[in-house]
């Protein structure tokens, strides 16, 4: 059994982690780096959050512990690198599974929507350890990516043909205007990336069944309005199954998408904005459906995980070389997972937390990549 199938839809979540260099270095070596089990969280999950507070310990929030029936969580917890351990923390106000989870400036965490859909959204403070209600979504875009502008709002993005913003002064949601396209039927938004100008880059489609057609626009959050940008080179296929999209230090895009049969190895792209324009650049070498993907701190990306056929999990994972647009495996995970989560920490290791293991309950174990070394070479 499918989870594409059971959930008659895409997975939407996107964790989007980045960093700027003045001085971009044009090829880098890095080798091979281990995973290592750490400590287990108090509750299986998948589909949940993680989030990386100011002090560095990673807010883990609900999510399902199992989908047979589906059980989503109000539950919450706390990761502390210090230590390796989880401990519990406020519950949320409603139980959510395929929801976001967005630091704000000041240091709370905004909760919006989940599977249902839901339209509700909350606010976590890290000095009080609770949750409490904000304004909800206009909307309720279901499977959803969220994305903090640089003006400090929210800026959401769904199934429908509008997106909203989130104020945190005002607690409030504001539909944004239409996108610049003319569909037949209401995008459905996979991916949405904060650009280096301040810009978002919106990947999703238009998907009735075998008749998929690319959604790509831009979002200018000072002018409030959406353009299209165009579209060279790579593929068309897997446009209806968008896995993630990160934020390169160069300012591309890496885009990691999925074939039409799960269990084989994505297809990927680079988006450069200074042209506007795709490129594809080939497969990665593992199979990475509902995978989570992190940018790390030497400026390649991590690709965790993914599902294969029948609802098995893949413990395989890519690191991606933007120096020479090449995908190469650091070794597999210690647990095969999708619906993970995967949190930069400070030190430059990466979280990795929860996921399905075996269809179709949550597993509560968590590991740890750690890159053994680094070394950026100016040429």
């Amino acid at each position: 059994m499918s989870f594409r199938a059971s959930l008659d839809a895409s997975l939407v979540l996107s964790f989007f982690l980045f960093a700027v260099s003045g001085n971009a270095p044009t090829a880098m070596a890095q080798s091979r780096g281990p995973f290592t089990p750490t400590g287990s969280m108090s509750t299986p999950r998948a589909a949940h959050t993680a989030t990386l507070l100011r002090d560095g310990k990673v807010l883990i929030a609900g999510g399902y512990q199992n989908l047979l029936p589906a059980t989503s969580l109000a539950s919450a917890e706390l990761y502390d690198p210090s230590t390796g351990n989880f401990s519990p923390t406020g519950n949320m106000t409603t139980a959510r599974a395929w929801h976001t989870a967005t630091l704000l400036p000041d240091g709370r965490v905004l909760i919006a929507g989940g599977y249902g859909p839901l339209a509700s959204a909350e606010l976590y403070d890290p000095s009080t350890g609770t949750f409490t209600a904000t304004g909800d979504m206009v909307g309720a875009p279901g499977f959803h990516s969220a994305t903090l502008l640089g003006n400090g709002k929210i800026f959401i993005a769904g199934s429908g043909p509008t997106a909203e913003v989130y104020d945190s002064a005002s607690g409030t949601f504001a539909v944004t205007g239409a996108y610049a396209g003319s569909y037949t039927s209401s995008p459905s938004v996979s991916t949405t990336t904060l650009l280096l100008d301040g810009r978002v880059l919106i990947t999703g489609c238009v998907c009735p069944r075998l008749a998929n057609a690319p959604v790509i626009e831009l979002y200018d959050p000072v002018a409030g309005t959406f353009s299209l940008t165009s579209r060279v080179g790579g593929t068309v296929r897997w446009w209806n199954n968008v896995n993630t999209a990160t934020l390169l230090i160069n300012g591309k895009v890496l885009i990691a998408g999925n074939s039409e049969n799960d269990g084989f190895p994505a297809e990927a792209e680079e988006y450069d904005p200074s042209k506007g324009t795709f490129a594809g650049i080939g497969h990665t070498i593992a199979p990475h459906e509902f995978s989570t993907a992190t940018l790390l701190p030497d400026g390649a990306v991590l690709i965790a995980g993914g599902q294969l056929l029948g609802g098995d999990s893949s413990a395989g994972a890519d690191l991606y070389s933007p120096a020479t647009s090449t995908f190469y495996t650091p070794g597999d995970m210690t647990t095969g997972r999708y619906g993970h989560t995967a949190t930069l920490l400070r030190d430059g290791t990466v979280l990795i937390a929860g996921g399905f293991s075996s269809w179709p309950a949550g597993t509560s174990s968590a590991e740890l990549y750690i890159p053994l070394a680094s070394v950026w070479q100016r040429q």
